[in-house]
C-alpha cells in the first residue's frame, strides 16, 4: 500500500510534531528545539531532541529518530500507513486510501471496536448491588459515569449473546479478551460478577478492562489478557487523564490499585496513576520518566508495602531517579486514607514523602540492632538483593553504597567485595545494541549518500559518476537507491520530504541522525567545506572504481596474446584509465 509522497508531505506539514510527541514525552524548550528524556532507551540525561523547524526528532543517546510518523510507529507499534492515517485524521487532512489488504490494521480495528461493544454491555448492566457497591465506596454517580465504570453480570453467556446480537465476530471477541472458548469450541464470558474498570492507553483509547470481583471470589482482580493493543507492563491506569495534572503539579503520585487511583482522582489529585494490579515494572518507570523526574509512591501499610518499596528502588535508580515514598500507618491503603482524611491533610502527608533510600534505611534501623554484628549482617542481607539489581559501575550504585555504608557502619570495600562475589555467580545479560550513528559506516560511502540527501544538485553529480552501483555497504546502497527512486518518481527531492516517505524505522533513524548530528560531529559543514568534503569522497570512490577496473584489465591482458585485437582494445582502455586517474 502506497501513499503519494506529496500527500505524506502535506500531512507532515500540517502536523505539529512537538504537540504530538508532548503527549508521550515531557519536552522543554532548548533554543529553537525542544529536549526531553528519550522514551526508547534508559535515558538519564535529556538526549532526545525535537526540531519543529525540520519536523524531526532524534536521540543522541540511542540514535533513534525520524519524522512524526516514525515516532508514532515506535510508540504505538503502528505500521507506517497507520501512523500517517492517524496524523491525517488528527490534523484534518483528507486522505483516501484503500486499506482492505491491510490485515494487521483490520485486526487492530476489530479489537478496538469489539472492546467498545463490551464497554456498552458493562455499562448497561451496572445497577442494583453493583451500583450500590460503588456508591458505598464513596464514588459519586457523576464520577461513575465519567469513569465509565460498569458491571459484568454473573452469567456465562451474557456477553456472548450481546455481541452476537450486535453482529460481532466471536473470534474478534476472543482476541480482545471478552470471551473464552471451551474444549468443545463453545464460547463463554471471560468476566463474570465483576465491577468493570475501562483501561485506556496514553491517548485515551480503550484497550482493555480490569475487573474487581463483587463479593467473595478468586482472583480478586482480573485483567483482560494481553492482545495486539494491550501490554500490561507498558500501561499505567489513569495516565491518559493524569498527564496534564503531572505537568501542572511537577510530580506524579503512584498508588497500587484502580480504586486507589479513582479515590484520589475524584478528590482533586489529578496527577495519580496506578500499575495494573501487579508490581511496578521497568517499562512503567520509563513511561513515568517521560513526564516527570519527581515520583511519589504511596505504599500500603503492611509487609507487602515494604516488599514493594524494596522492589521499586533498583527500578527507579536504574533510570536515574530516586522516588519519594509514603508508607501509610493508620490506614490500610490510599483509598481508605483519602476517604477518612480531609484532602488538605492527605496532601500534607504526600508532601512529607521521604526519599526511598532514606526511608528504607530508616526501616532497617528500626528493625535491626545496628550496634551488633548480627544486626548489621541481617540488615546487609536485606540490602544486597537491591544493590545487585542496580547497574554496576553506575553513579546510582555508588550513591546507594555510600548511604548504606554510612548508616550500617560497615566498610565500603567489604560491601563492594560482597557485590563482586555475587556478580561472579550471576550470569550477565548482554547489552542492547545501539543504533547506527554518524561515523559507523565507511566514511566515503557515508559522505556521498548523505550528500545526495542534503546537498542540492549533488544527486545528479553522483549519478553521472556511476558510483552508485559500487556502494558496498548494504544499508547505504539501499538508501542511495531509495533517494534516486524518490526523486525520479516525484520530480523533486528535499531531506524532509524524503525522510517522511521512509516506511523503515531503521533508515528513518539513520537519516534523522544525519540531518541533526551533534554540532561537534557535523562533517557536512556550510560551504565551501561541506561541498568540498563530499566531492573529495566522491572522487575517492570514483578513483577506487577506476583502479579496480585497471587491475581487472591487467589480469585479462596477461591471458591474451600480445598484439591481438582483444589485447589492443584492453591496452587502449588502460591508457584512457591512466589519463583519468592522473587528472
Amino acid at each position: 500500500m502506497k501513499i503519494p509522497p506529496s500527500k505524506i508531505s502535506e500531512i507532515a506539514s500540517a502536523a505539529d510534531i512537538v504537540q504530538v510527541i508532548s503527549a508521550y514525552v515531557n519536552l522543554k524548550r532548548a533554543g529553537k528545539d525542544f529536549r526531553g528524556i528519550c522514551p526508547f532507551h534508559g535515558d538519564k540525561d535529556p538526549s532526545f531532541y525535537v526540531s519543529p523547524q525540520k519536523g524531526i526528532f532524534h536521540c543522541f543517546g540511542c540514535s533513534v529518530g525520524g519524522s512524526v510518523f516514525h515516532f508514532l510507529m515506535r510508540m504505538e507499534n503502528w505500521t507506517f500507513v497507520e501512523a500517517v492515517q492517524h496524523v491525517a485524521q488528527r490534523y484534518g487532512v483528507a486522505l483516501q486510501i484503500d486499506d482492505r489488504s491491510d490485515s494487521r490494521r483490520d485486526g487492530r480495528k476489530a479489537i478496538l471496536e469489539v472492546l467498545e461493544l463490551g464497554k456498552r454491555y458493562f455499562l448497561e448492566n451496572l445497577s442494583g448491588e453493583a451500583l450500590a457497591y460503588l456508591l458505598g465506596r464513596d464514588i459519586p454517580r457523576d464520577s461513575i459515569g465519567e469513569l465509565q465504570l460498569g458491571f459484568a453480570p454473573d452469567r456465562w453467556d451474557g456477553m456472548v449473546h450481546y455481541l452476537r446480537s450486535c453482529g460481532a465476530s466471536m473470534r474478534d471477541a476472543q482476541v480482545a479478551g471478552l470471551i473464552r472458548q471451551r474444549a468443545d469450541g463453545s464460547p463463554y464470558d471471560y468476566f463474570r460478577s465483576r465491577i468493570m474498570v475501562p483501561i485506556r492507553n496514553i491517548n485515551g483509547q480503550l484497550i482493555a478492562f480490569g475487573g474487581r470481583v463483587l463479593g467473595d471470589g478468586d482472583p480478586k482482580y482480573l485483567n483482560s489478557p494481553e492482545s495486539e493493543v494491550f501490554r500490561k507492563k507498558s500501561t499505567l491506569y489513569g495516565l491518559d487523564t493524569a498527564r496534564e495534572g503531572i505537568r501542572r503539579e511537577g510530580c506524579v503520585i503512584v498508588v497500587e490499585g484502580y480504586f486507589d487511583q479513582i479515590s484520589l482522582r475524584i478528590r482533586g489529585f489529578f496527577n495519580t496513576v496506578a500499575p495494573l494490579g501487579t508490581a511496578l515494572g521497568s517499562e512503567q518507570v520509563r513511561l513515568l520518566k517521560r513526564f516527570t523526574s519527581h515520583v511519589k509512591i504511596i505504599f500500603d501499610s503492611d509487609e507487602a508495602g515494604i516488599r514493594a518499596l524494596k522492589r521499586s528502588i533498583p527500578l527507579f535508580l536504574a533510570e536515574g531517579l530516586e522516588p519519594s515514598c509514603v508508607l501509610l500507618q493508620e490506614h490500610k491503603d490510599p483509598d481508605e486514607a483519602i476517604r477518612n482524611m480531609e484532602p488538605d491533610s492527605f496532601k500534607a502527608l504526600v508532601d512529607q514523602a521521604v526519599p526511598a533510600i532514606s526511608f528504607f534505611l530508616d526501616y532497617l534501623q528500626s528493625h535491626y540492632d545496628l550496634d551488633s554484628i548480627s544486626g548489621r549482617n541481617l540488615a546487609l542481607e536485606e540490602t544486597m538483593p537491591i544493590l545487585r539489581e542496580i547497574p554496576a559501575d553506575s553513579v546510582e550504585r555508588d550513591y546507594f553504597i555510600e548511604k548504606v555504608c554510612s548508616r550500617l557502619h560497615i566498610k565500603e570495600e567489604r560491601l563492594r567485595a560482597a557485590l563482586r562475589s555475587a556478580a561472579l555467580r550471576t550470569p550477565q545479560s548482554p547489552k542492547s545494541p545501539r543504533g547506527k550513528g554518524l561515523f559507523e559506516f565507511p566514511a566515503d560511502e557515508r559522505n556521498v549518500v548523505r550528500g545526495m540527501i542534503l546537498i542540492e544538485g549533488f544527486l545528479d553529480t553522483v549519478q553521472g559518476s556511476g558510483v552508485v552501483k559500487d556502494i558496498q555497504h548494504p544499508v547505504l546502497s539501499n538508501l542511495a537507491h531509495r533517494v534516486i527512486d524518490f526523486r525520479d518518481n516525484n520530480g523533486w527531492l528535499d531531506p524532509g520530504g524524503f525522510l517522511n516517505s521512509l516506511d523503515d524505522e531503521g533508515l528513518s533513524s539513520l537519516v534523522a541522525s544525519w540531518v541533526t548530528p551533534r554540532p561537534e560531529e557535523d562533517d557536512l559543514r556550510q560551504e565551501p567545506e561541506g561541498l568540498q568534503l563530499v566531492h573529495e569522497s566522491l572522487d575517492r570512490m570514483r578513483r577506487r572504481k577506476l583502479e579496480q577496473r585497471k587491475t581487472e584489465i591487467k589480469e585479462r591482458m596477461r591471458k591474451c596474446l600480445p598484439g591481438d585485437d582483444e589485447y589492443n582494445s584492453l591496452a587502449q582502455e588502460l591508457l584512457s584509465l591512466g589519463r583519468l586517474l592522473h587528472k
